[in-house]
């Protein structure tokens, strides 16, 4: 049998820990290998694997399910099966491929695909987030003696999967059983990280205290004193918090460790009551009023509207209804900095109303935030900042997923003949040619349409027959018909999801399958699973928000917005909540005496990380944001951005 390689590029964390007899019994090998007759036709293998391997993956699954067509069982049939799995795994559909897994588990008991297979399937019911089905697969994999190297991505799949569901002693004891076994040092040294951030994730002292008898020395003792210095600064425990950080313990901490423990330091010298005033101009009034309302929601979170201010900070927000009227907003800025004399402002939301508000505190040292998704609004005065995801950053996001990702080449557009549509499409087209891609078609239809096999038909061949004609080709014997020229991997659909699930059956109908449907944020609505059903299964689009997402932040933030308003928040939300959380932060942090300093530290990097997925500001005023990629699964919409651990090519076992 042939033996290949599986990439797995995980995006986040998962599920349970193995059983101890699986450290101290001697496991049973695999089952036996069984011998399978010659394959016909072995050249189509190759050739899959050939085009697999130039990343060329629509050639790929054509040679390959070829072959499995004519050898159901054969010396390489269970690699075909391998190779198809890969293939699904990289184009982000981890459903498909766990059926070619689960294939080779079943029917190649004995080959050498075997324990891949099984691995395979935990990872890809992981990503599904089945997690019963992958601690299955995992438990049924370590049950068997195997390969360090399989043994090493299957433990530290294991401690994600224990770190879910926050059984971080678990966690931590998969990924040392992985390290033990690592004899790579850029594994060992991420194998670490994980180790450090499932500590960090702890924040009972009970149990930081266990484990620090446990492992009292090396990485994972400091991890633990430093965490542990942390929670009782936290706690207004400073002395304490300061014996724990004696010089004599710093000078034993190196790189990211060191790097905390030395903002704990500066934490313990800012640790006195600090006092700010927010002002936020949101229209509540008027036609705009239920923008500004989901907006102000998120600021009230932000502010701790519904629970006790923390001891180290007081946050005031003043709130302003600007009516959405660029006149108003105007009045209630100046009237936030003459009398109110706020630190900073968020909002407003529009172009025309941030335009005003800008123009009356011209003069004003004030950092305003708007959050306007119009082009030019950082350009509209000396300190006006915006924290809004934008067309742009939605694109190259996108591009870079999917040429990096996904290693598509080839794309096709499918767009609305409007200005929304022609914006998106010129931003895609250029970003894709940028990054080396290639467009090989592109489509427009009218936004009232209903029937699209006009510009389908187009865009794969089938509707200038004559010029098709010109050029040699000939139709199919059987029907008398062109076949349809698919010669891309994504097609790009800038419309609503309302447009798309309208589309998306039309496209498989003129047999547009196995490629990637990719949109923008005004796919994400459940009625896109609904309506579109199997026809945008797998389809990708990027967003600045998600309330499924694995960040504790996020879930903390979709807690409290529950629990305030009895509703799931929604990016509006998300956005104002960030600017004043981050706002917030850089006061904590940071010794800031006037707005100038303000307006310098929001242009630096201070470790924020927000819930839509702000980090700070460039010095355009425009945010530095993460852009999460959401891909449709059977059930709902979900992230595949990984959130909890960094990314790394070693988060990939």
């Amino acid at each position: 049998m042939r033996r290949f390689g599986i990439i797995f590029i995980l995006f986040a964390l998962v599920l349970s820990c193995a059983p101890a007899s699986y450290r101290t019994k001697e496991a049973p090998p695999p089952p036996p290998q069984v011998s399978y007759p010659a394959p016909k036709e072995p050249y189509l293998f190759e050739e899959g694997k050939t085009a697999y391997e130039q990343e060329n993956l629509t050639r790929a699954l054509d040679k390959l399910n070829r072959f499995i067509e004519l050898n159901p069982t054969s010396d390489l049939t269970d690699d075909a099966l391998l190779l198809l799995g890969q293939i699904y795994l990289k184009r982000e559909n981890p459903f498909e491929a766990q059926r070619y897994f689960q294939k080779i588990e079943e029917e190649f008991p004995g080959s050498n695909s075997y324990l891949k297979a099984l691995y395979g399937e935990a990872f890809c019911w992981y990503r599904l987030k089945d997690f019963a089905r992958s601690r299955e697969k995992l438990e049924k994999l370590l049950s068997f003696s195997i390969p360090s190297s399989i043994y090493v991505r299957a433990q530290t799949l294991l401690g994600h999967l224990c770190v879910l569901e926050k059984r971080y002693s678990c966690g931590i004891e998969a990924y040392l059983a992985a390290r033990e076994k690592s004899t790579n040092p850029t594994e060992q040294a991420v194998l670490d990280s994980y180790v450090t951030r499932a500590i960090f994730l702890i924040n009972d002292p009970k149990v930081l205290e266990d484990l620090s008898q446990k492992y009292p020395e090396g990485i994972i003792g400091q991890a633990i004193q430093v965490h542990l210095a942390e929670i009782l600064i936290e706690q207004q425990q400073f002395q304490d918090a300061e014996k724990l950080l004696a010089p004599s313990f710093l000078t034993q901490l190196t790189g990211s460790l060191k790097k905390k423990a030395e903002d704990l330091l500066e934490r313990l010298k800012l640790a006195a009551i600090k006092k700010i005033k927010i002002g936020c101009l949101l229209p509540l009034t008027g036609k705009k009023a239920p923008f500004g309302l989901r907006a102000l929601k998120g600021a009230l979170i932000a502010a701790n509207a519904f629970r006790p201010q923390p001891k180290d900070i007081d946050v005031t927000l003043i709130i302003k209804d600007t009516e959405g009227r660029p006149e108003t907003s105007a009045k209630m800025a100046r009237d936030l900095v003459e009398n109110d004399h706020v630190q900073a402002i968020v909002g407003p939301m529009f172009l025309d109303t941030t335009r005003a508000a800008a123009q009356a505190i011209v003069e004003s040292p004030v950092p305003l935030i708007s959050l306007s998704q119009a082009e030019g609004v950082p350009q509209l005065g000396p300190y006006v900042f915006r924290n809004c995801l934008t067309p742009t950053q939605q694109i190259q996001a996108l591009v870079d997923f999917l040429i990096s990702k996904l290693n598509a080449r080839r794309a096709a557009i499918l767009y609305p003949a409007i200005p929304f549509g022609r914006r998106y499409m010129k931003l895609f087209w250029e970003n894709f040619v940028e990054k080396g891609g290639e467009i090989r078609g592109v489509e427009s239809y009218q936004p009232t349409d209903t029937d699209f096999a006009v510009p389908i038909k187009k865009l794969i061949g089938l509707y200038y027959t004559k010029e098709r004609w010109g050029r040699g080709d000939t139709p199919s014997e059987e029907n008398g018909k062109f076949q349809p020229v698919i010669d891309f991997e994504v097609v790009f659909i800038p419309d609503t999801y309302k447009r798309v699930v309208l589309v998306a059956p039309q496209l498989a109908f003129y047999d547009i399958v196995g490629v990637t449907l990719a949109g923008v944020n005004t796919w994400n609505n459940p009625v896109l699973i609904k309506e579109g059903k199997q026809f945008v299964r797998g389809a990708v689009f990027p967003d600045g928000f998600s309330p499924k997402s694995d960040s504790p932040f996020v879930k903390v933030f979709v807690k409290s917005f529950d629990t305030a308003f009895g509703e799931i928040p929604e990016i509006l939300a998300a956005q104002s909540y960030d600017a004043i959380r981050h706002l917030s932060i850089l006061f904590q942090r940071f010794p800031i005496t006037n707005t100038e300093e303000l307006e310098e530290k929001l242009k630096v990097d201070a470790g924020f990380h927000g819930v839509s997925g702000l980090r700070y500001y460039d010095e355009t005023g425009e945010a530095v944001r993460e852009v999460l990629i959401l891909t449709v699964t059977r059930k709902e919409i979900l992230p595949l951005t990984p959130e909890i651990f960094p990314k790394s090519p070693s988060d990939s076992p």
